[in-house]
């Protein structure tokens, strides 16, 4: 009698996938509380504490989310488990609600440079694109987990 392959389903293989939204959505995570959130100019030139970092400005929430989904998408993705997923989706939330309740209100802010400066203008950086981007992929993946896999 001939060994028979080992048997594995073309959507089993196509769930694994759903670790790449995951994975990239907590890399950009982690990487955007290293980045400037958003700058204040006056005209050309940048002020001395005008350039606001990402992490510093929500206390590197996004970080400890960014490192709590990893193992998390591993155990919701690799190893099926629901509660996993859950807190997938919950993580995402998190880090939905970080960005655009706590840092979109303050991207136009120019504080008391603003009040210095009649001519100072606020704008977003990279971070706030990147940490947007990594929310959005973790939410992406979550609901992708919770919905694609059978249950």
């Amino acid at each position: 009698m001939a060994a028979s392959a080992p048997e594995t389903t073309v959507p089993g293989r196509l769930t694994r996938l759903l670790l790449v939204p995951l994975v990239l959505g907590a890399v950009a995570l982690i990487v955007a509380e290293f980045l400037p959130l958003y700058e204040i100019r006056v005209i050309t030139a940048v002020p001395q504490g005008g350039q606001h970092g990402t992490g510093a400005h929500h206390g590197y929430a996004l970080l400890v989310v960014g490192l709590a989904v990893l193992p998390m998408a591993w155990g919701a993705v690799i190893g099926g488990s629901r509660p996993a997923a859950y807190a997938l989706l919950a993580l995402a939330l998190i880090a939905l609600f970080v960005v655009l309740a706590i840092d979109l209100p303050d991207l136009n802010e120019t504080g008391l440079i603003g009040r210095t400066y009649d001519a100072a203008q606020a704008r977003p950086k990279v971070g706030f694109i990147v940490e947007s981007l990594g929310a959005t992929l973790v939410l992406l993946g979550a609901v992708g987990n919770l919905v694609l896999r059978p249950r």
